[in-house]
C-alpha cells in the first residue's frame, strides 16, 4: 500500500491508492482558522479543503474513522456562529464533506437533539432562497433538518403560541426549496420524506402535500424546478412511506403522471424522475414479497458456496414452478400501465433513463406472479427488433441483465434471450461516416457477466458453445476498448463461476483486461492464440469475413484482413473453401468499404497461403487451385473494368490494390506478362496520385513487386531495369507529385538493382533535392528526394565513389539552407529534417564499413550546421538535429574509433556527455548547452546565426529560454570574446542583406541585446567602429523597405546606437530618426517618436541634445499628434527638433533628369 505522505501532484496519478486518511491533523487546523482568516484567505482555505477531500474521491471510507470527530467540530461552529459569513463558510465545508463521503452516511452522523429543532428551523428561515452563493448551507441545514425530525415525539408538543405551527414551517420550506434550482432541492425531498411518514404528519399533512407536488408537477406554467422538485419529492415520499399510507393516492398519482406525458419532456432528469415514481407507485400497487417462482441458483458468493460444499452440505437451485402456496390476490389494473410506461422508457434516447427503467422492471417483475411476469419478458424481447432504435436494444439488454441478476428469467426463456444476446453482441448499425452500437456491445457484456452468476452450469451449458465463441469474439474484434474489455470480463466471469467454457483458463491469461486494451494486439496476438483452439477457429474467421472486412473504419479493414492472415494458418481449408470465395465477391459489391476491405483481406490471404505451401513443399496453385489462382490474378483487372480504381472512393481502392500488389508479390504469385503491366501501370499511377495515402502504398508495392518480377534466376533482368528506371527519371522531371512518388520509390529498390545506374540515380536524384527556377514551393518533392538519396546512398556506400559522396554531403548541406515559406510556414524545415537524417545514415553507415572514407573536411563543415539547426526556432526540426548531433558526436566504429573531422572535439565531449539525458526539443533543456558554443571559434558564427533567429522571434518560451541562457553567457566572455561576438554580429548582417528570415530577427535581438546592457564596453569605446558599421548595415537593409514592422525594429536600433561614444554614429542616428519623424507611415513616425522619447530619459547621462534645448525636444515629441496630423504641420515640428538637437534638417534629393 502507498504511503500517504506522497507530493500532491503525485496523489492523482492513475492507480494510486491510500491506506488511510492521513491529513487529519491539517483539516482540524483548518477548521479553527476558518473564522479568523480574510476574504482570500477563506477562497484559499475552501480550495485546500477541497483538494484534500477530492483525493479521497475514490476511497471515501478512509474518513470514516475520523467522520464524526470532523462532524462534531463543524456542528459546533455552526451551532456558536455570530455572523452569516461564519455560518456559511462552515457550511460550504461541511457540504464539501458530504459530496466526498455521500448525504446518506454523513446524515447519520448528525446530532438529532430535541434543541436543535428549533435552532436550525429559524437559521433555514433566515435564508434567501434567491440567494446563488449560500446554497450550501441551505442543503446542510436541510440534510441535518432531515435527521431531526424522526425523534419520537408530537411536533405540535414544541409549538409556542408565537409562532406558527413548527409542522407548517417545515413543511413550508420544503415547498420552498423544492422549486429552487439548486442542489438544496435534494435536501428538500429527502426531508420531506423522513418528515410525511411520521405519524403525527400522515394523516393531515400528507395528502396536502401529495396535491401541493403534483400542482407543481403538472401545472402548464410549472418551470423545469418545480417539475424536478415535485416528482423528486414525491418519489422519496413513496420509496419512505408505508404502502398502507400511499396507497390510496397512488391511482390519481400515477394518472396525473399519464397525463402529463413526461416521458416526452425534453430535460433528461425529468424524464428520469417521471420513471423513478411510476416504478415506486408500481410496487405500491403490489405487495411486498419475494416472488416464490423465482430461479435460485443459491448463494451468489463463491466464498459462502465453497465453504457449503467443503462442509457437505447441498445448495439447493429451484425455480421454474410457482410456489403452490403462493397467495393469489388481484393485480390492480394500474399495473398494465405501469409497466407499459417504464418499456417506453427503455427506449428512451438518453441511458441514464433507460437504466432506470430497467431497474424498474426489474423491481416490478419481482413482485407478479410467474405468468404475467412472463409476459413481462416476452414484451421485453419484443425489443430486440431491426425495426426498433439502438435506444430500445440497449434498454431491452439493461432489463434483461436485471432480470437475470434477480432471478426473474426463468431457465425456459433463455434460448430466445440467447439468440437475441448474440446479435446484440456484434450490433452495428452505420450511419454516414460513424456507427451506433458500441453501448448495445457493452450492455450485452453486462447481460453475459450477470448469467454467469445467475445460473447453474446445467442450466447454460446448451448454449455455452455460442456464449464463449460470442463473447471472444467481442473480446479481440470489437473496435472499442470499453468493450473488449467488458466481454473479456464476462468471459472471466462465466470461466469462473460456470468452469465449462472450452480452454477457458488458458485464453484468460492471454485475452486479460489489459491485453486486449491494445487493439492491433487483440487483433493480431490474441485471435491466433484463441484460434488454435478448434472451437474457436471458425467462429473468429466467420466474423472477420461477416462483420469486419467490410467495417466503415478504414484502421478496422486494415486489422481484419491482416487478423485473416493470422487466422489462415489456424484453419486454412475453411478459408479456401469459404473464405476466398466469399471475399473474391465481396470485391465485386457496389459497397465501397466492402469491395475495398475484401481487396485488402485477398492479398493478405494469399500471401498467408504462400507461406503454408512452402511449408507443405507444394506450389501455391496447388494450394489455391486452378480456379481460386485465376481470379487471385485478375482481380486488378476487375477493378479497372469496373471502374472502381477512379471516381468517388478511387483513392481507397487505389491504396488497396497497391496493397493487395505487395502482398502477392511477397508471395510469388505467379503472373502472365499482360497482368504483370497491368499490376505496373497501377503502381506507376499511384505514384503519381497527390493522396500521400496512396503514394505511400504503392512505395511499399514497388520495393515487393521489383524484387519478386525483374529478377531471372536470381539475376536482375538489366532490359526491364534499364527501361524502368529510364522512365523514373523522366517522372523526376514532372510536377511535384510525381517526383515526390518517384523519388520515394526510387529510394526503396534492393541495391543489387541499382548497382549498375547508381551514377545516374544519384544525380537525378540530387538534382531533384535542389531549389531551380518554378520549383521554389516544392519543398515536399525536395524532401523525398533526400530520403531517397540517403536510402540509395547507404544501400551502395560500398560502390559509391568519393567524389560521389562529397556530391552527396554537398546536397545535404545546401539542403540545410532552405528556408521555404508559404501559407502553411516554414516548409523548408521538412527538407533540412530530411537533410539532417540523411547526413546521420550516411555517416554512420561509412563509419561502420569503411571510417576512413569519411571526409574530415565536409564533417568539419557539417557539425557546426548541425548546431545552427539546434538553435533555431521549430521544437521538432531542433529536437531532431539535437539528437544527430548527440549521435555523430559519440558514434563509434566496430573497431572503437569516432567519426574523423569534428573540430573541437574534446571541448565538445565535455559540454555534450555521451550520458547527458536531455529532452533536445525543450529549449531550456537545450540552449543552455549548445550557447557555449559561441566561445568556439568553429562553431560561434552558426550558433549566433540560429541564436538571432530564435532571440528575436515571437514564441514567448523560445525568446525567454534563448535570450537568457545568450545573456549569461555574454556575462562571462572577456572584451576579446566580446569584441569577436560583435564582428560576427556584423558579419552575419552583412551576408543577410536583405534577407528578412535573419534581419527582422536581427533587428529584434539587437534591441534585446542592447537593452541588457552586454555591450555596454563596446559602444562606450571612441575608437570602436562597431556601432557605425552597424549603423552602415542598418540603414542599407531599410533602403526602399515598404515593411513597418522592419522600418519600427530599425528605428529602436538607431534610438539605441545614440548611447554610443562614437558621434558620427550618434550624428547619423539623429539624421536618421529624423526621417522616420515625417514618414509616410503614420505608425512609424509615432513609433519613433515614442522610442526617442524613451531614449533620451535613458540615455540622460549622455548630452546626446544639449542640455538647455533638451526639455524643448522632449516636450515637442510627447506633445505632437504623430498619428494624424498633416506632414507639412510634422515637417516644421521636425525641423526645429533638428535644430535644438544642432543637426541638419533631412532633405528630399532629387535625382538628376
Amino acid at each position: 500500500m502507498v504511503s500517504s505522505n506522497v507530493a500532491e501532484e503525485d496523489k492523482s496519478c492513475l492507480g494510486y491508492a491510500f491506506s488511510h486518511f492521513g491529513e487529519l491533523e491539517e483539516v482540524k487546523k483548518m477548521m479553527e482558522k476558518a473564522w479568523t482568516v480574510n476574504e482570500r484567505g477563506k477562497e484559499t482555505l475552501l480550495e485546500r479543503w477541497k483538494f484534500i477531500l477530492d483525493t479521497y474521491q475514490e476511497q471515501p471510507h478512509l474518513v470514516d474513522p475520523h467522520l464524526a470527530n470532523i462532524l462534531d467540530n463543524l456542528v459546533k461552529m455552526i451551532r456558536d456562529h455570530k455572523d452569516e459569513q461564519q455560518l456559511h463558510i462552515t457550511c460550504k465545508l461541511l457540504y464539501h464533506l458530504t459530496k466526498v463521503r455521500g448525504y446518506k452516511i454523513v446524515v447519520r452522523h448528525l446530532p438529532h437533539e430535541i434543541e436543535d429543532l428549533e435552532f436550525v428551523v429559524s437559521l433555514l428561515q433566515k435564508q434567501n432562497v434567491k440567494d446563488t452563493e449560500t446554497w450550501e448551507t441551505r442543503f446542510v441545514l436541510l440534510l441535518w433538518l432531515s435527521i431531526i425530525v424522526i425523534i419520537p415525539f408530537k411536533m405540535s408538543r414544541f409549538d409556542s403560541g408565537t409562532k406558527e405551527p413548527l409542522a407548517d414551517r417545515i413543511l413550508s420550506l420544503c415547498k420552498e426549496h423544492l422549486t429552487t434550482p439548486d442542489k438544496s432541492r435534494d435536501a428538500a425531498s429527502f426531508l420531506a420524506s423522513k418528515f410525511l411518514s411520521r405519524p403525527d404528519a400522515r394523516d393531515y399533512a400528507l395528502p396536502n402535500f401529495i396535491d401541493w407536488a403534483l400542482v407543481a408537477a403538472t401545472s402548464e406554467n410549472s418551470r423545469e424546478s418545480d417539475i424536478s422538485g415535485g416528482l423528486m419529492s414525491l418519489a422519496a415520499v413513496v420509496k419512505q412511506s408505508k404502502r398502507e399510507d400511499i396507497l390510496q393516492y397512488a391511482p390519481t398519482v400515477l394518472s396525473q403522471l399519464v397525463k402529463a406525458k413526461f416521458k416526452d419532456h425534453y430535460y433528461t432528469n425529468i424524464r428520469k424522475l417521471n420513471l423513478k415514481l411510476i416504478q415506486r407507485l408500481g410496487m405500491v400497487f403490489l405487495k411486498s414479497k419475494v416472488a416464490s417462482w423465482r430461479y435460485q441458483r443459491g448463494s451468489r458468493s463463491l466464498t459462502i458456496k465453497l465453504n457449503l460444499k467443503s462442509e457437505g452440505e447441498e445448495i439447493t437451485t429451484k425455480g421454474g414452478e410457482e410456489d403452490v402456496d403462493e397467495e393469489d390476490y388481484e393485480i390492480p389494473e394500474e399495473i398494465e400501465e405501469v409497466i407499459d410506461e417504464l418499456l417506453n422508457g427503455l427506449k428512451d434516447k438518453e441511458t441514464t433513463v433507460r437504466w432506470t427503467a430497467a431497474k424498474g422492471i426489474g423491481r416490478v417483475t419481482g413482485r407478479l406472479p410467474s405468468d404475467l411476469a412472463d409476459e413481462v419478458v416476452g414484451s421485453l424481447l419484443e425489443l430486440f427488433s431491426p425495426r426498433e432504435t439502438d435506444s430500445a436494444w440497449h434498454g431491452a439488454c439493461l432489463s434483461v441483465a436485471e432480470l437475470g441478476r434477480r432471478g426473474l428469467l426463468l431457465p425456459n426463456r433463455l434460448e430466445n434471450v440467447v439468440q437475441f444476446i448474440t446479435k446484440a453482441l456484434v450490433y452495428d448499425e452505420r450511419r454516414s461516416n460513424f456507427s451506433v452500437g458500441s453501448h448495445i456491445r457493452d450492455a450485452a457484456c453486462y447481460v453475459c457477466w450477470a448469467f454467469a452468476r445467475a445460473y447453474e452450469p446445467a442450466v447454460l451449458a446448451p448454449y455455452v458453445e455460442i456464449l464463449a465463441s460470442s463473447l471472444l469474439i467481442v473480446t479481440v474484434f470489437d473496435r472499442e476498448v470499453n468493450c473488449r474489455r467488458a466481454a473479456s470480463a464476462a468471459f472471466q466471469e462465466n470461466v469462473g463461476r460456470q468452469g465449462t467454457f472450452p480452454h477457458g483458463i488458458e485464453i484468460l491469461t492471454t485475452a486479460d483486461y489489459f491485453a486486449v486494451g491494445q487493439r492491433s494486439n487483440a487483433y493480431l496476438n490474441i485471435s491466433k492464440y484463441i484460434a488454435q483452439f478448434g472451437e474457436y477457429s471458425k467462429p473468429l474467421i466467420s466474423h472477420l469475413l461477416d462483420m469486419k472486412v467490410g467495417h466503415w473504419d478504414p484502421s478496422v479493414r486494415d486489422l481484419a484482413s491482416k487478423g485473416l492472415n493470422r487466422l489462415t494458418q489456424c484453419d486454412v481449408d475453411f478459408v479456401l473453401s469459404v473464405g476466398i470465395p466469399k471475399l473474391l465477391k465481396m470485391v465485386h459489391s457496389t459497397d465501397l468499404f466492402s469491395s475495398n476491405g475484401a481487396t485488402l483481406a485477398t492479398g493478405q490471404i494469399v500471401m498467408a497461403c504462400s507461406v503454408i505451401a512452402d511449408e507443405r513443399g507444394c506450389s501455391l496453385k496447388d494450394l489455391l487451385g486452378a480456379e481460386t489462382l485465376t481470379k487471385v490474378q485478375d482481380l486488378i483487372d476487375d477493378l479497372i473494368r469496373g471502374n472502381k480504381l477512379r471516381g468517388l472512393g478511387g483513392e481507397l481502392m487505389r491504396q488497396a490494390a497497391a496493397d493487395f500488389i505487395e502482398n502477392c508479390s511477397v508471395a510469388k504469385l505467379p503472373l502472365s506478362f499482360s497482368v504483370l503491366n497491368t499490376w505496373k501501370t497501377v503502381l506507376h499511377d499511384n505514384l503519381s496520385d497527390a493522396d500521400l495515402r496512396v503514394q505511400a502504398a504503392a512505395v511499399l508495392a514497388i520495393q515487393a513487386f521489383v524484387a519478386q518480377y525483374y529478377f531471372k534466376k536470381g539475376k536482375v533482368d538489366v532490359s526491364a531495369r534499364d527501361e524502368l528506371l529510364e522512365f523514373y527519371f523522366t517522372m523526376l522531371r514532372a510536377h511535384e507529385a510525381q517526383r515526390k512518388g518517384f523519388c520515394l520509390a526510387i529510394g526503396t529498390l534492393p541495391a543489387i538493382f541499382m548497382q549498375d545506374k547508381k551514377e545516374e540515380i544519384i544525380s537525378n536524384l540530387i538534382r531533384c533535392a535542389r531549389i531551380t527556377e518554378g520549383t521554389e514551393k516544392w519543398a515536399e518533392s525536395r524532401r523525398d528526394a533526400l530520403k531517397a538519396l540517403s536510402s540509395v546512398a547507404t544501400k551502395l556506400v560500398a560502390n559509391i565513389s568519393d567524389e560521389e559522396l562529397h556530391y552527396i554531403y554537398d546536397c545535404f548541406l545546401i539542403s540545410l539552407e532552405d528556408y521555404t515559406v508559404d501559407r502553411r510556414g516554414d516548409i523548408g524545415a521538412w527538407v533540412r529534417e530530411a537533410a539532417l537524417s540523411g547526413i546521420e545514415m550516411l555517416t554512420l553507415e561509412l563509419l561502420d564499413k569503411d571510417e576512413s572514407r569519411i571526409p574530415t573536411s565536409i564533417i568539419g563543415q557539417t557539425m557546426p550546421c548541425l548546431a545552427q539547426q539546434c538553435v533555431e526556432k521549430i521544437d521538432r526540426t531542433r529536437g531532431h538535429a539535437g539528437r544527430i548531433f548527440h549521435s555523430l558526436l559519440h558514434a563509434q566504429s566496430p573497431q572503437g574509433n569516432k567519426i574523423p573531422g569534428v573540430k573541437s572535439r574534446l571541448d565538445l565531449e565535455t559540454i555534450f556527455p555521451k550520458e547527458c539525458g536531455v529532452k533536445w526539443s525543450v529549449e531550456s533543456e537545450t540552449f543552455p548547452l549548445f550557447v557555449k558554443l559561441l566561445k568556439l571559434r568553429e562553431y560561434s558564427e552558426r550558433i549566433l546565426l540560429g541564436l538571432i533567429v530564435s532571440v528575436g522571434g515571437l514564441t514567448e518560451r523560445l525568446v525567454k529560454s534563448s535570450s537568457s541562457t545568450l545573456f549569461h553567457e555574454l556575462d562571462q566572455m572577456n572584451s576579446a570574446e566580446i569584441k569577436k561576438f560583435c564582428g560576427n554580429i556584423l558579419k552575419i548582417f552583412n551576408d543577410f542583406q536583405k534577407v528578412d528570415r535573419v534581419t527582422l530577427p536581427m533587428l529584434k535581438f539587437l534591441d534585446q541585446v542592447f537593452t541588457s546592457e552586454r555591450l555596454n564596453s563596446i559602444l562606450q569605446d571612441p575608437s570602436s567602429e562597431f556601432s557605425l558599421s552597424l549603423f552602415t548595415s542598418c540603414k542599407t537593409e531599410i533602403v526602399k523597405c515598404g515593411d513597418p514592422n522592419k522600418l519600427m525594429a530599425s528605428s529602436e536600433i538607431f534610438c539605441q546606437l545614440l548611447q554610443a561614444e562614437n558621434l558620427t554614429t550618434t550624428r547619423k542616428c539623429l539624421v536618421q530618426i529624423a526621417i522616420f519623424l515625417c514618414h509616410r507611415f503614420p505608425r512609424v513616425r509615432k513609433y519613433t517618436a515614442d522610442k526617442f522619447y524613451e531614449a533620451l530619459l535613458t540615455f540622460a547621462d549622455r548630452e546626446i541634445i544639449p542640455d538647455e534645448n533638451l526639455d524643448s525636444v522632449m516636450n515637442l515629441l510627447s506633445e505632437t499628434n504623430w498619428i494624424d496630423g498633416q506632414v507639412d504641420d510634422l515637417k516644421e515640428t521636425r525641423r526645429t527638433i533638428c535644430e535644438l538637437a544642432n543637426v541638419p534638417v533631412p532633405t528630399v534629393v532629387k535625382k538628376p533628369a
